[in-house]
This record gives structure tokens, C-alpha cells and sequence, in this order.
């Protein structure tokens, strides 16, 4: 057992638990309470109320668990994209108007690009 002989062990065991994000108080009867600072509002762990300080001693020091790894991106699995048909391309009729030769212009366009012009 453990017995309170100095503040200097008292305050290695405060400074380890404040790095866990507890903080130790003392009752006024000799034992000790571990108070998690992390919760809102700050409580007592589980069974680590009016403990003595061997106790909480071993709470504190306490070695945790390991860090679960970082987990790794996964490449997401790439979706078909849909098929479309090819469609032709409809042409709707121009209407002529009397008075501005739109035929033979249209004619000259529907040469050039037979010869192989800008479509």
C-alpha cells in the first residue's frame, strides 16, 4: 500500500492524469477522487470515488490499449457509365423565303462539306 509520505509523488500522478484529461481531487477523508475533465460536466470515473491513493496510483498509470491504425482511403468501385445509342443527328427543314436565295446557299454548304469542308 501506498501511503501518502510526500507532495512530490502526489504531483507525478496529477501531472500523468491531467495528460489523460482526469484530475485527481483529495476528500477530506484521506482518499481521493479521479474526475474525467473531458465529460460535460465533469464526474468521477466509475468506481474511482473515495478511493485511496495506491488506488489511484494504479488508474493512472494504468498502460492504455494501442491506437487502432489510421484507416487507409479505399478507392470507391468506379460505376458503368449507361450506353447510349448513337442517334443521327435530325436536320429540321429551313423554310424558304421567296426574295433571298437561301438555295443556292444551301446548296454551296452541302458541296463543301461533301469535299470534305468544316462541317
Amino acid at each position: 500500500m501506498l501511503h501518502l509520505s510526500s507532495r512530490s509523488s502526489l504531483s507525478k500522478i496529477r501531472y500523468q492524469a491531467r495528460k489523460r484529461g482526469l484530475k485527481i481531487r483529495a476528500d477530506g477523508t484521506g482518499n481521493f477522487s479521479v474526475i474525467s475533465i473531458q465529460t460535460e460536466p465533469p464526474r468521477p470515473l466509475v468506481g474511482a470515488d473515495h478511493v485511496p491513493l495506491w488506488c489511484v496510483e494504479q488508474i493512472v498509470l494504468a498502460p492504455l490499449p494501442e491506437r487502432p491504425p489510421r484507416r487507409k482511403r479505399m478507392a470507391r468501385p468506379v460505376e458503368p457509365t449507361p450506353i447510349v445509342e448513337e442517334v443521327a443527328p435530325v436536320e429540321a427543314p429551313v423554310p424558304a423565303q421567296a426574295g433571298h436565295g437561301q438555295e443556292p446557299f444551301r446548296r454551296l454548304i452541302e458541296l463543301l462539306q461533301a469535299r470534305g469542308g468544316r462541317s
